[in-house]
């Protein structure tokens, strides 16, 4: 979420923030007995709150405003929030610092005044941020996750999360095609849908490395639920226990007696991953409550990593025992990108479309892949010119970082595979035979299918970025 390599935060004068004295310029925040040294990012976020103290600030302000990427996840926004009431010794379900104000934001709860002059506007970063609205003009969403109207597809594996006979499913994709959108489209419908006999629970282990900390993500989630808690009977405050299998346990408790099953969707499940490395024993537990009880159904979101926990656990079974066959999340089908890109779309630019010509260039090249069909729909629209925009999106290095990330997710012999066919010319870039490898690569969308039983290489800047680093 933050990055080691940002240097302190500049041009901002020290705060008092309640007891705390807060020095962006050297990442810190201290009072008598107590100093915290805070990462750049978030000493970031906490002086873009303490600019607009008492204020409700969205999240689409805060990537505005202190992200300033398209590529963020909505769950990094949160864990970067309980990270600074760990450090401002604050309570989610008690705040006396940061409020989370359901479905809106946050807000900064305690008085904010200079310790130092403060600097003229135009040297805060975070008042020269451009309105969050001009982020969301665009019809086509590329770099956050969708649900309700904005969602396109996926039809498969939502009946298998929600209709299926398991209780516990792994998801697995690469970066950016949809794995958080796919969770929040089952929290959508769940939510929307009492009678599924679900309740839906958002869990993001982004950043987690012990159970304090998974604890603080159930308690940060249960706020995020707290109106279809209470529509159930469920007051969030007679969950939270300190102890995050208590807690779960408690709301199944809860979610039983009004005859209904929770449904856990937890995304950036990787970090279970760092889990065992630091504590392996609460890999275990967290296996036995996650699918050894009733009254839950569990969905992990997470890359092919993962599968390091099939290995022997050497005491018990491997945890992704029962959590396999995955559920793959690859490519778009073609009749679903068409409607992504087609004339019917929702929300603002409603009505603005392509000719079918327009929709199958844009298509053909990005291979059906959500994130790159949407970027590359955005840039058409800007640009008045498909080509022009394809141009432009084959040099994006935001593009590149994520075609770098999955990359580096696969073994030396999918890369090389992978390689070889991106260096063949368009004859020879083609491989025969139904085998394994081939089918996984097929299933990630990171190969194409042809009718005559041949693959390639899916996407085109995919493609051009693997022959590029050749």
């Amino acid at each position: 979420m933050a990055s080691s390599e940002r240097g302190p935060a500049v041009g901002v004068g020290s705060l008092e923030l309640g007891g705390w004295l807060v020095q962006p310029d050297q990442n810190r925040i201290s009072r008598p007995g107590a100093s915290v040294q805070l990462e750049p990012r978030l000493m970031d976020v906490l002086v873009f709150l303490a600019d607009r103290a008492g204020q409700v600030v969205s999240r689409d302000q805060l990537v505005e405003g202190v992200w300033k990427v398209e590529f963020i996840t909505e769950w990094a926004i949160t864990r970067a929030i309980a990270k600074l009431r760990r450090a401002l010794g604050d309570v989610a379900g008690q705040p006396r610092y940061i409020e989370t104000i359901s479905k809106r934001g946050y807000r900064l709860l305690a008085p904010v005044k200079a310790a130092s002059p403060p600097v003229p506007p135009e040297r805060n970063p975070a008042t020269n941020a451009r309105p969050a609205v001009a982020a969301m003009s665009r019809p086509f969403v590329a770099g956050g996750w969708v649900r309700a109207e904005r969602f396109f597809g996926r039809d498969a594996q939502l009946a298998e999360i929600l209709d299926g006979p398991r209780d516990a499913l792994w998801v697995v994709g690469t970066r950016a095609v949809g794995k958080t959108s796919l969770l929040r489209q089952a929290e959508y419908l769940t939510a929307a849908a009492p009678e599924r006999g679900f309740m839906p629970l958002v869990l993001d282990l982004e950043g987690v490395e012990d159970a304090a900390e998974l604890e603080e993500d159930l308690a940060e989630a249960l706020l995020d639920a707290s109106p279809r808690l209470s529509a159930a009977g469920i007051a969030p405050g007679e969950v939270p226990s300190g102890d995050f299998f208590t807690s779960l346990g408690r709301l199944r408790r809860l979610l039983g007696a009004q005859g209904l099953k929770l449904l856990l969707l937890v995304d950036e499940a990787e970090e279970l991953l760092r889990l065992r490395e630091r504590e392996p024993a609460i890999l275990r537990k967290l296996r036995r409550a996650l699918q050894s009880r009733e009254g839950i159904r569990t969905v992990l979101a997470a890359s092919r990593r993962l599968w390091a926990l099939a290995d022997p656990d050497g005491e018990t079974s491997p945890f992704l025992h029962g959590f396999t066959p995955p559920v793959y999340l690859g490519a778009l089908a073609d009749s679903e990108a068409r409607d992504l890109l087609g004339p019917a779309r929702p929300g603002p630019g409603a009505g603005m479309a392509f000719d079918a010509r327009t929709v199958e260039r844009i298509r053909e090249t990005c291979g059906n892949h959500p994130f790159q069909l949407q970027a590359l729909a955005a840039r058409v629209l800007e640009r008045g010119d498909t080509e022009a925009a394809i141009a432009e999106l084959e040099d994006d290095p935001a593009l590149g970082r994520l075609f770098s990330v999955d990359l580096s997710l696969l073994d030396e012999e999918d890369r090389d595979l992978l390689r070889g066919l991106a260096a063949a010319d368009e004859a020879a870039a083609r491989t025969s035979g139904p085998t394994g490898r081939l089918l996984e690569l097929e299933r990630l969308g990171l190969l194409r299918r042809a009718p005559d039983g041949s693959v390639a290489i899916a996407s085109h800047f995919f493609r051009r970025w693997l022959v590029t680093r050749s």
